[in-house]
């Protein structure tokens, strides 16, 4: 009797051990806690507390913020530069705006419930702890960033594109060869300067800047001979042409994701909100809208 009170109380504690939910996964991975039917807001419902304010989405972007991400214009009085590339994050125009606000909706959260906090593209993947819930500025997912923050899945396939003006000698250049001996510039810590170093690897140091205002100004004053951008962004006026685009780094497609503190409980909620976003149809309906390319560009061989 006493060896089968035993082995009932054993089994019993195992059962429990089984019932305990098992935590969200790092770097975007699903959880497997077997909730394959919990929507994006009763997963935020679940994790509430971990918001860094209370009913509050804070997200984190650039300042400036680049069309065609961020559209609109900046209300006198705001925080946010205005300008003729820049756009303001709280208008819903735009590819990133208009996502945020339709991913902020699937998580449970009103259009007054989203706040938007200006931070540096570098301290979005900075490690340590945020005063965000993530970041959304086109962040590339890299493995050397997942060292310091936790990525959501991808919500945007992009490559890379050279822009340059009138007269500059990369007018016409087909090849990575091609580029090796010209000026070539991007925002520091970007893909953008990544593409530059690793597949052109130029004769000389490349221009690396804070901000991409402060490399289209060089370009604009002859400093440059051309700027690397994501490839969407080529096609809104900052360069009179678009030279080429950028075979994949490594091989490997890049993808943007929302980047949060390392650990977040908000990652799993986010991922379910952007599967359902993809599933229907709404991610391509906001790239439809909002962001403009010309596939006949060419590749750089």
């Amino acid at each position: 009797m006493r060896k089968w009170i035993l082995a009932l109380a054993a089994m019993t504690l195992l059962a429990g051990a089984c019932a305990q939910k098992t935590p969200p996964a790092a770097n975007g991975s699903p959880s497997s806690s077997g909730e394959k039917n919990q929507t994006a807001a009763q997963c935020v419902d679940e994790y509430k507390a971990d918001l860094f304010a209370p009913e509050t989405l804070t997200i984190g972007t650039g300042n400036p913020a680049y069309k065609p991400w961020y559209g609109g214009k900046s209300e006198a009085g705001s925080e946010w530069k205005s300008g003729d590339f820049t756009g303001d994050p709280h208008s819903g125009e735009g590819f990133e705006s208009a996502f945020a606000y339709a991913l902020a909706e699937e998580m449970g959260f009103s259009e007054d419930q989203v706040q938007w906090a200006a931070v540096t593209f570098n301290k979005s993947t900075a490690p340590g702890p945020k005063d965000f819930d993530f970041s959304m500025q086109q962040i590339s997912i890299l493995p050397k960033r997942e060292e310091t923050v936790d990525f959501s899945a991808g919500y945007f396939d992009v490559n890379q594109a050279l822009i340059a003006n009138e007269g500059s000698p990369a007018i016409g250049v087909t090849t990575l060869a091609g580029l090796k001996d010209l000026k070539l510039g991007a925002p520091l810590g970007t893909t953008s300067l990544q593409a530059i170093e690793e597949l052109v690897q130029p004769t000389q140091e490349p221009g690396a800047y804070p901000n991409l205002d402060l490399a289209l100004k060089d370009l604009k004053n002859g400093q440059l001979d051309g700027v690397v951008v994501d490839f969407p962004t080529a096609f809104y006026g900052y360069a009179d042409t678009v030279v080429g685009q950028f075979p994949n780094i490594g091989g490997e497609q890049e993808q943007f994701g929302l980047a949060f503190e390392t650990g977040s409980t908000l990652v799993e909620c986010a991922n379910i909100a952007i599967e359902k976003l993809r599933d229907d149809g709404t991610l391509d309906a906001l790239k439809n809208e909002w962001l403009e390319v010309d596939a006949s560009v060419p590749t750089f061989s």
